[in-house]
């Protein structure tokens, strides 16, 4: 076949042709540097649509952007009032009463009486709480149970509870055993009016030669009383029952003071 004949044939490359072998082509690097530039530009526009779009003031009622969210420990449900007054008091107290109080969440108040350390000859403690402090009506146990890992102490031992009379009425009281550096045997109570929000619970504790009765926690009760700065509410329950206190109190602190003290066990 004759071929076309163009001034710059070239010999070699009609041999080369001749062979039946491709001529190799230089290829050019243009497509590769395109494609990089344009999707350079690509990602350049995007960025700055995306930054236009940010700064743009959002519509009355669109939704914003949600907040991370910051974890906020709950307020303890009761804090200390080392300022305030006792609102009650302990009628002839066998020893120093130390005194504190605090506040719950909720907006009651709880007064607390020590009588000396536990583990003396006679050792007392008295919680007074006046209002809504957040507690639901636990068993007897239970409630003695915390009070005394308030205190630092444990219980090892109770009998069954009883109610016993008392100027504010029936209190459930029981013989516990409380322990602590030591132990000592203890006459444990609870008392609650729903209608006054108002209720105590504590102990009565006493050596092994004088062990405390049933008896005694009801005089150590029947001695707590008002210091006037109570309310309405509480001053009618206090009269109340000032007038339901019998003498049998009185009588046995009169022959508790004649009788002669027995003298501790080695």
């Amino acid at each position: 076949m004759q071929r076309a004949i163009h001034a710059d044939w070239d010999e070699d490359e009609e041999d080369d042709a001749s062979d039946g072998e491709p001529l190799p082509r230089s290829r050019s690097r243009l497509p590769w540097l395109r494609m990089a530039l344009l999707s350079g530009l690509s990602i350049a526009a995007l960025v700055y649509f995306a930054h236009e779009e940010g700064s743009r003031p959002l519509p009355p009622g669109a939704p914003g952007a949600v907040p991370a969210s910051v974890l906020v420990a709950p307020p303890p449900p009761w804090r200390p009032l080392p300022q305030a007054a006792p609102a009650y008091v302990l009628d002839k107290p066998f020893a120093p009463p130390v005194f504190s109080a605090r506040a719950h969440i909720s907006g009651g108040r709880e007064d607390t009486f020590v009588l000396g350390r536990f583990g003396d000859s006679r050792h007392g403690r008295i919680s007074l709480v006046q209002g809504d402090a957040g507690t639901e009506r636990r068993s007897f146990f239970v409630d003695i149970v915390r009070r005394a890992a308030e205190a630092g102490l444990s219980v090892t031992r109770n009998a069954q509870s009883r109610m016993a009379a008392t100027k504010f009425g029936p209190v459930e009281m029981a013989e516990v055993t409380l322990a602590g550096t030591a132990e000592q045997t203890c006459q444990a109570f609870r008392f609650a009016d729903p209608e006054t929000a108002f209720g105590f619970q504590g102990w009565l504790c006493g050596a092994e030669a004088r062990i405390v009765d049933e008896a005694q926690a009801a005089c150590f009760i029947d001695r707590i009383a008002l210091s006037g700065q109570e309310g309405l509410v509480l001053k009618a329950l206090f009269a109340r029952a000032e007038r339901n206190r019998g003498e049998a109190c009185n009588l046995a602190a009169r022959t508790a003071a004649l009788s002669p003290t027995p003298p501790a066990r080695p």
